[in-house]
């Protein structure tokens, strides 16, 4: 049962593995999102479905903000070397699963597999390479102990995290001048999101299990003002200072909200059993789901609309579906085995 008085970063806290799977399925509707309309023919309806289809990379910074907030819990439980030992190994797999099957389908030599399994290709070229999403965790993974650091050293961390997103800013838009790598902002645009995830993972640790009750209208104020500039941003191709800005500070604005929202949402559905398992489902294998929805997309799109091919849109829509959420889920199972064996633990657990 709910205790109604449970606090606001409690309840995150509580559903974190439900809001990851929200965020999940809200950037696989992204990532079919021309195919598919609800409601089409209903004209406000349909404008509405649109742009919230169009906006589905926002959960993106859902899970940055997550994982800001979880990390700094994980860094606090292990010394750093179990810490990287336990972030990477579940990175690995999903990796060199996608690499594999995409360096094999297109056909890939020696040399550029390389440059693609070392990331070297994404940091250097572009950043669009399959499951760029893995090339980019594996950096904040790299350098977070540094950051993580300097945010423990400093006594008021408030200040220090509004300090460290301008140094950002300020470096982004030196690099965004300097750099003819607009596509690279797509990833540096959101380590500021990472970064409040981090302030509130260090609030929680710290026994905050609550905010002030007008944390609401900031939050509202928040998401009403993401949601408009990411209009311009999306739809009217307006760049804010930065360029890729649509997955920066308005993504920002409405990413941190829409956690708080989902939170009290499955709150409110906390007895309906089959809310909380489709989505607690979805959110324990979202790197899994995703790695082999990126996958899925570019080879399923290449062998049929790239090749003139006539295919039912919902039949394309179900095949990505049944790929991403089958491959997914036999990816985490083999993933969470290994895992457990590395651990010593029994890798098949009677209920």
């Amino acid at each position: 049962m709910t205790d109604s008085k449970t606090g606001m970063l409690d309840t995150i806290s509580k559903y974190r593995t439900q809001i990851m799977g929200f965020a999940a399925i809200w950037i696989f509707i992204f990532h079919v999102r021309d195919e598919i309309l609800l409601f089409s023919g209903i004209p406000v309806l349909t404008q509405i479905e649109i742009y919230c289809d169009n906006i589905g990379f926002c959960g993106v910074d859902i899970f940055l903000f997550l994982s800001g907030w979880g990390i700094y819990h994980a860094i606090n439980k292990h010394d750093i070397a179990t810490f990287y030992k336990r972030r990477y190994r579940r990175l690995i797999l999903p990796l060199l699963v996608v690499w594999g099957i995409k360096s094999i389908y297109a056909n890939w030599g020696l040399i550029r597999s390389i440059k693609a399994i070392t990331g070297w290709t994404f940091l250097t070229r572009y950043v669009h390479e399959p499951i760029w999403f893995i090339y980019a965790i594996s950096l904040i993974y790299l350098f977070f102990p540094l950051y993580r650091k300097a945010f423990d050293r400093f006594s008021n961390k408030y200040i220090f995290t509004a300090a460290a997103i301008l140094l950002w800013f300020a470096l982004a838009f030196a690099g965004a001048v300097l750099t003819n790598r607009s596509d690279i902002y797509l990833f540096i645009n959101r380590l500021p999101v990472f970064m409040i995830g981090v302030l509130f993972g260090w609030l929680t640790l710290n026994g905050k299990k609550d905010l002030h009750g007008s944390f609401w209208i900031v939050l509202i104020v928040m998401l009403v003002a993401g949601l408009v500039i990411q209009y311009f941003a999306t739809f009217r191709r307006m760049d804010f200072l930065l360029p890729q800005s649509r997955n920066g500070l308005p993504a920002l604005l409405i990413g941190i909200p829409m956690c708080f929202i989902a939170a009290q949402v499955f709150k409110l559905l906390d007895r309906v059993t089959v809310i909380q398992k489709i989505y607690g489902f979805f959110g324990k294998m979202t790197l899994e789901f995703y790695a082999c929805q990126d996958i899925s997309l570019k080879i399923l799109k290449e062998q049929t609309y790239f090749s003139g091919i006539n295919i039912n849109k919902y039949l394309y829509t179900l095949l990505i579906f049944l790929f991403s959420f089958g491959g997914g889920y036999l990816l985490h199972i083999i993933t969470d085995a290994i895992t457990k064996k590395l651990d010593g633990k029994p890798v098949f657990t009677k209920k």
